[in-house]
């Protein structure tokens, strides 16, 4: 199911095709350092593909596929998941090594920006960085997200960076 279009990119249902290119973005430890810090091993990415992302989503809510279309390719997930209340939501993305720096995070970004505001009536779209993630951190304050705040993961060594763009905020920037 095609749920969304941009100029370059194609949003749809994880279909089987993806799975050898969605095992290959989750166990490159380049593109997981941020993300939980490690790669994923083989058997937990195939699991994780078949049982969680395969057929989905088939709603608005869900990391879509997200396909290159002057490749045809697999080229990571994006969406925008609920939040804790119904005026609020969470974005997301994940892009293969090969599609970094290409502008596609950005232009993932700002379509599933409008989707929270425009089809969802968000007032409120949060997303969280990795600290050391600089490249994330611009996509997000191009778009006017503004830092909120941060957690450290106990144990971990990870510190979480907290970002919300609020309706208004992004409405005043549209015009």
């Amino acid at each position: 199911m095609i749920f969304l279009e941009t100029e370059r990119l194609l949003f749809r249902t994880h279909e089987p095709q993806d799975e050898a290119d969605f095992i290959a973005m989750h166990t490159d430890s380049e593109v997981r350092r941020y993300m939980g810090g490690q790669a994923w091993p083989l058997e937990k990415a195939q699991f994780r593909f078949r049982n969680e992302y395969l057929g989905r989503p088939t709603k608005i809510f869900g990391l879509w596929a997200t396909i290159l279309k002057e490749e045809a390719a697999y080229i990571g997930s994006c969406g925008i998941r609920a939040g804790k209340n119904e005026t609020e939501t969470n974005l997301g993305y994940i892009l293969a090594r090969p599609y970094w720096r290409r502008g596609l995070a950005s232009e993932a970004a700002k379509a599933f920006i409008e989707v929270a505001f425009t089809r969802l009536g968000s007032a409120r779209l949060l997303a969280d960085v990795e600290k050391g993630n600089d490249a994330s951190e611009h996509i997000l304050q191009k778009f006017g997200f503004k830092y909120v705040s941060q957690e450290e993961i106990p144990g971990r060594g990870r510190i979480l960076l907290f970002y919300e763009l609020l309706k208004a905020e992004w409405e005043k920037r549209a015009t």
